[in-house]
């Protein structure tokens, strides 16, 4: 074999890894920040959903115990926002809203409460109904977040094309 061409295949060979180097690199960067901003963003859209049912939950909740109830449309917002919590929240985030949308229908089937009894309510046991749902929340949070769902998800795929 001719030298010259050996040494212009190396040179070409080098010059080719040099600039494969930085290429790939910014790759794996770019994607690692593409899945963190993904990360964030479904968090917070967690977050804001979890926020909406909470607040509209524990308006309903007040409302049932102490009126009856006199306008289905009131629980409509309500169970919306359930159908939007079941379309990516863990299950056990689901079963706790389930419960909870349970327990205020309920409490309108119920006589109203007096204010002696609102505030024996409020300092028993039953005192936060909302307990449940929000500490199955925040769990599923945490665990969105050790695990880095999606940033896994692509390290799985990079793995599998020889990437890492």
């Amino acid at each position: 074999m001719n030298p010259t061409l050996i040494n212009a295949v190396a040179a070409f060979g080098g010059s080719s890894a040099a600039l494969l180097g930085p290429i790939l690199s910014n790759y794996v960067l770019q994607r690692g920040l593409a899945d963190r901003e993904l990360l964030n963003r479904q968090i917070a859209q967690r977050e804001t959903l979890y926020a909406d049912f909470i607040n509209e939950a524990a308006r309903l909740y007040a409302v049932s115990i102490t009126h009856a109830l006199d306008n289905f449309g009131e629980l409509v917002c309500l169970y919306a926002l359930v159908g939007r919590i079941r379309l990516f929240a863990s299950e056990s985030v689901v079963i706790a809203a389930e419960e909870l949308v349970k327990t205020i229908v309920a409490h309108y089937g119920e006589a109203n409460l007096s204010v002696d009894q609102l505030r024996q309510a409020a300092l028993s046991a039953k005192a936060d109904p909302l307990a449940t749902f929000s500490l199955a929340c925040r769990k599923e949070m945490r665990e969105i977040v050790q695990r880095g769902e999606v940033a896994s998800e692509h390290a799985r795929r990079d793995k599998k094309w020889g990437l890492v």
